[in-house]
């Protein structure tokens, strides 16, 4: 029958394509709302999702599952929260881009799942 994935990452995630990896191998850019299914005849299949930096971690799926791809809010709002801090701190302070620079790394390294 297969999997069927879904992107749903509304607005704010609909900047860029999302990459579908299967098994280790990009096989479909997905735009918002944008559906793709896998065939899955081996049984349980990996797969993971990317956007830019931002990515998910590595699902296992049985077959005739349905997978909806959600953009992770947490990472958006750290996200914005430290190009704020990078933005104003070009007014204020040195300090402050410092404080944007590091929340822009603690974003990534959320964002990919390397915590």
């Amino acid at each position: 029958m297969g999997i069927q994935v879904k992107r749903n990452t509304g607005v704010m995630g609909g900047a860029t394509k999302v990459s579908l990896s299967v098994g280790g191998e990009k096989v479909k850019k997905l735009s918002n709302n944008e559906e793709y299914r896998i065939d899955a005849n081996q049984g349980p299949v990996k797969i993971k999702a990317n956007q830019m930096y931002f990515g998910s971690a590595e699902i296992e799926v049985e077959d005739q599952s349905v997978v909806e791809i959600k953009i992770n809010q947490t990472a958006l709002l750290l996200f914005v929260l430290s190009m704020v801090f990078l933005l104003v701190g070009v007014m204020v302070s040195p300090l402050v881009i410092g404080i944007g620079v590091v929340g822009t790394l603690v974003t990534m390294i959320y964002a990919t799942k390397l915590v």
